[in-house]
């Protein structure tokens, strides 16, 4: 099981902090300075959390090395010489080998770095505006979620090979159970599980409400099970660790990882793991509960947050669906 480590091992601020260090070290030399100092701006004057900062910075550093590729000046002042044209052009090449979440992100850090080179007189502030916009239209796409079919096949799928199965089991099952997010499956707490009684309770995320949930005797088992045979025996309060040292909590994104591995496994089409959240959801609206209930079991303040599962509610939009009007002769 391993030996008990240190507090300073344990996933914090400072080991996201760790993250951005290595990142910063593999851009060109003559930028990392400068992505130093955005770093710290990004943290001190912006206010983002450590771990925002690193995937920030993961990618400024990709924006500020293709726009220092072909020059021997210094970054600052390679900053000075880049167009409008060019940011366009870095963004547009980029878009094509990235999906819409990495174009996000991407547009993000480009705006914010751009922001910060203008307050320190590297370039005009006119260049943030020169960032290509992503079209999005609200409540456009319908939830990805998992079929009956599909939940019950992993649900029942014999938990063989891999690391850490009992712990890939029992996360399955949460995410499944009680729509959680993945960021709340990672922040879980052992004291986050009144065993006595039978109540588990999933931090609020993204600005929503905390939630409580009855504890099933089917989550219940799995939990135990990887608490007592599995989970190393570590001074950590996070429930689901990595499988090798440093014992950290479990990341958000290898929660993701590990459920599309698991669903490939199980000869199912991989999915995110927020997919287990729109199966949730999507159960619940079948079987007629109001959005409002909905929204409060998923631990959203706002029913603007859950609207788009009335999409999904086939039934009730054919009963509200008017005739359409015969013209008249």
């Amino acid at each position: 099981m391993g030996k008990p480590i240190t507090r300073k091992q344990v996933w914090s601020p400072e080991s996201a902090r760790r993250y951005t260090r290595r990142r910063i070290a593999r851009a060109r030399s003559g930028n990392r300075p400068t992505l130093w100092s955005f770093a710290r701006w990004l943290e001190e004057s912006r206010g983002l959390s450590a771990a925002t900062v690193t995937v920030r910075i993961g990618c400024a550093s990709t924006f500020v090395d293709a726009m220092t590729l072909c020059t021997d000046m210094s970054c600052t002042r390679a900053l000075r010489l880049i167009t409008a044209d060019a940011v366009e052009d870095f963004f547009v090449e980029y878009g094509k080998d990235h999906g819409m979440p990495a174009r996000r992100s991407m547009q993000a850090a480009m705006r914010l770095f751009l922001e910060f080179a203008a307050l320190r007189g590297w370039l005009s502030r006119e260049l943030v505006g020169a960032v290509p916009s992503l079209a999005s239209y609200r409540l456009s796409s319908l939830p990805t979620a998992i079929s009956d079919k599909e939940l019950s096949r992993i649900l029942t799928l014999r938990w063989e090979g891999g690391l850490c199965p009992l712990r890939d089991r029992a996360i399955v099952w949460l995410l499944a159970i009680y729509g959680a997010r993945r960021g709340q499956i990672s922040a879980l707490c052992l004291n986050d599980i009144d065993w006595r009684e039978r109540i588990i309770e999933l931090h609020g995320h993204k600005g929503g409400k905390a939630v409580r949930h009855r504890l099933t005797e089917s989550v219940a088992e799995v939990l135990a099970e990887y608490l007592s045979k599995e989970r190393p025996r570590v001074a950590c309060d996070e429930v689901f660790l990595r499988c090798r040292r440093p014992y950290m909590r479990l990341a958000p994104g290898a929660i993701s990882t590990m459920v599309q591995a698991r669903m490939k496994q199980s000869g199912l089409p991989p999915v995110h793991a927020h997919a287990f959240r729109h199966a949730f959801a999507t159960r619940l609206l079948r079987t007629g509960q109001p959005i409002k209930a909905i929204a409060d079991l998923l631990g959203h303040r706002s029913l603007a947050a859950v609207a788009i599962y009335a999409k999904l509610d086939h039934p009730r939009l054919l009963e509200a669906a008017a005739d359409w009007p015969e013209v008249a002769p």
